[in-house]
């Protein structure tokens, strides 16, 4: 797939490889995975529910090369931390390995 990143500040079209995953429910998981599984994030796991500083540990850790990644995330957060959700999850524990519902 084709995918900007970001070399020394500096935007580039590069092509690379992506993940595919049979649901949203598994792209989750696989997120989660991610973030529990790699040192680079455990700063952003133990940030609350602060998502300029959960984003921020995100950037900081590599997760993005995008130079305005934190911004770009805080800023979505509260848009629609204003609109009303639109998927409800049934669940009320966290996702885990097993689970499969949204």
């Amino acid at each position: 797939m084709r995918t900007l990143e970001f070399e020394d500040g500096v935007p580039a079209t590069r092509t690379d490889k992506f993940r595919a995953y049979g649901s949203a429910a598994e792209s989750f998981q696989d997120y989660v995975a991610l973030l529990r599984n790699n040192p680079r994030y455990a700063a952003a796991l133990n940030t609350g529910n602060d998502t300029q500083a959960f984003a921020t540990a995100l950037q900081q850790g590599g997760y993005s090369t995008d130079p305005s990644y934190a911004l770009k995330v805080t800023a979505i957060a509260q848009n629609l931390a204003g609109t009303p959700p639109a998927l409800k999850s049934t669940a009320t524990q966290p996702i885990t390995s097993g689970t499969r519902t949204l």
